[in-house]
């Protein structure tokens, strides 16, 4: 029973995969037809009899309204051409008969190979036996071509309104992805603000000695300073990013690319501050707001040149 079960789903997946594979050699076909017909100006025999006999295997091969969209977008040729396309493959077999005819009548069409033109041929062969009808007067002639026109054009606005409908559900269902997908991004900014708050919540007060080392690992060249800020982070339960906006915001730490600058409020010996910093790399100077107004304390100093150090992986 399962042998049979297995046996029926594998030979369905197989018949589906060969549709596909043909539905694409038939799209595949009907391209290079079209492109060939194109490439000689949309005339000749034999580009034509290709182009429709490709539409017509198109068609019987594709699912009710797939191949209209098709040959819209893909193959960028209107309903009324394909149409003539579709003609011109019901009647093929009287094509080469019927030019062969046109050529002994001096058709007007007989060398005119569009296949608008080859379906005239065609059509004035089949009937080149009947009797003429009489002859009607003006007024029905255009009594019956204005409908002929209102129909084709009703037609056509039928058409219109079909892409219209699918163009404005198309831009109905973007609007609707591009809502929900704001709505998602707005419950994760709400949902990060609230892990946020969580993480300061949950973190340790951060003591007073704790603070004074990270303030001298600041200063620090050692090569180890990194690894040193790293486990008072940790210890206190701080995120090490944490640790340093705390460390700027109280002391003035700011941070650069490749380096930072330390400056310190109080009454600080710039000669005892220098040795800690590599020579040619430390900088002392007073600190004021501008260039024209005098320092806001006399030991107001600026540490500049350490070079700042990584920040570990936590």
């Amino acid at each position: 029973m399962l042998d049979e079960s297995s046996e029926s789903t594998h030979a369905h997946a197989t018949d589906s995969s060969v549709d596909v594979i043909l539905k694409d050699e038939r799209k595949a076909a009907a391209v290079r037809a079209i492109e060939a017909l194109r490439a000689h100006g949309n005339a000749g025999i034999e580009p034509n009899l290709d182009a429709a006999a490709a539409i017509a295997a198109l068609k019987a091969g594709l699912p009710h309204g797939e191949f209209g969209r098709f040959c819209t977008n893909a193959l960028q040729i209107s309903s009324t051409y394909r149409a003539r396309l579709l003609r011109l493959d019901d009647v093929r077999g009287h094509v080469r008969e019927a030019l062969a005819w046109a050529a002994t009548q001096k058709h007007r069409f007989a060398e005119c190979q569009s296949v608008q033109n080859l379906i005239k041929v065609v059509n004035d062969w089949l009937n080149k036996d009947r009797s003429p009808e009489p002859k009607s007067d003006s007024n029905t002639q255009k009594g019956r071509r204005s409908k002929d026109i209102i129909a084709e054009l009703e037609r056509v606005i039928q058409e219109t309104a079909a892409l219209v409908r699918e163009r404005d559900k198309t831009i109905s269902e973007r609007e609707f992805e591009v809502t929900s997908r704001d709505d998602e991004i707005a419950d994760l900014q709400r949902r990060l603000a609230e892990c946020e708050e969580d993480i300061a919540t949950l973190r340790d007060p951060l003591p007073d000695e704790a603070r004074e080392q990270a303030l001298e690992i600041l200063t620090s060249s050692r090569e180890s300073a990194a690894d040193e800020l790293a486990a008072i982070a940790k210890r206190c339960h701080w995120r090490l990013k944490d640790l340093r906006r705390e460390l700027e915001n109280s002391t003035a730490v700011q941070f650069s690319d490749g380096a930072y600058a330390f400056s310190a409020l109080g009454n600080v010996d710039p000669h005892k501050a220098a040795p800690s910093m590599p020579q040619g790399e430390t900088s002392v100077r007073a600190r004021s707001s501008s260039a024209h107004e005098p320092c806001a304390r006399a030991g107001d100093i600026i540490f500049l040149g350490v070079p700042a150090f990584a920040e570990p992986n936590l």
